[in-house]
């Protein structure tokens, strides 16, 4: 998939992060900047972890802060550096594993980690190394998505059913999502704290879901413009996606 991270297109797993989920994580994450720390972006250092082709990445560079990304995907590590140099952005991307992260301890103040929980076999060894990585007082970001019905129904709409699928197969494993209260544990064990948990879902009711996937499954609407209709937001539902941050201690 990684050729398609930045196409203007309908690769629909690409264009959930970009289109439906990035412009609302990110203003959140940066609110919280903004009105609970007192960050001097120039002197930051964030860490990138699963940044795929640079979408967080560079976003977080734009405002100033030295960012690091890592993702698992060389294909991905080097459209993310050939999109970051097409754009004058100065970001060090390096190949590693979440498991493993081949930098000193303490090194960093920000951590973001969204996308990604969900996708790995052994969620408790990335929190260990993100929480490594951390300066004292260091802020992780983070998203992924909860087990619950709704996540599992929400699951069937938007990858498995033909009707008004829109993401590529087998993308996500319902088994594999966490519960706020499971992650939150092993926060716990590894000395973060847990500060805030939001949700993320559509600003429309299900019927006008149903009605746009629907548009887009018989090709009316693209899915840039399916993404603008849902209308994506940070709220306190978290039955299917939440949002968070947690504090190094």
């Amino acid at each position: 998939m990684a050729n398609h991270w930045w196409d203007d297109g309908e690769f629909g797993t690409m264009a959930t992060i970009l289109y439906f989920a990035n412009n609302a994580r990110f203003n959140y994450f940066t609110s919280i900047l903004e009105s609970k720390f007192n960050f001097d972006y120039p002197k930051e250092c964030l860490i990138d972890i699963g940044c795929g082709g640079g979408y967080f990445s560079e976003e977080f560079a734009k405002i100033g802060i030295n960012v690091t990304g890592v993702d698992p995907s060389k294909e991905s590590i080097k459209v993310a550096e050939k999109h970051a140099i097409e754009n004058n952005l100065k970001i060090k991307y390096v190949h590693g594993y979440g498991e493993n992260l081949p930098f000193e301890s303490n090194s960093f103040s920000m951590a973001t980690c969204c996308d990604v929980l969900e996708h790995v076999k052994d969620v408790n060894a990335v929190i260990s190394e993100i929480s490594r990585l951390l300066a004292p007082g260091g802020i992780l970001f983070f998203d992924t998505i909860n087990r619950t019905i709704i996540s599992k129904i929400i699951l069937k709409v938007t990858q498995d059913w033909e009707s008004t699928s829109f993401m590529e197969p087998n993308v996500h494993v319902w088994d594999m999502f966490i519960k706020p209260k499971e992650l939150f544990q092993i926060f716990k064990s590894h000395g973060l704290k847990n500060i805030e948990i939001k949700g993320i879902s559509p600003g429309l009711n299900m019927i006008s879901t149903y009605i746009y996937l629907r548009k887009h499954k018989k090709k009316e609407i693209s899915l840039k413009e399916l993404a603008g209709l849902l209308d994506i937001r940070i709220n306190n539902n978290t039955q299917n996606s939440y949002i968070g941050y947690a504090i190094k201690q």
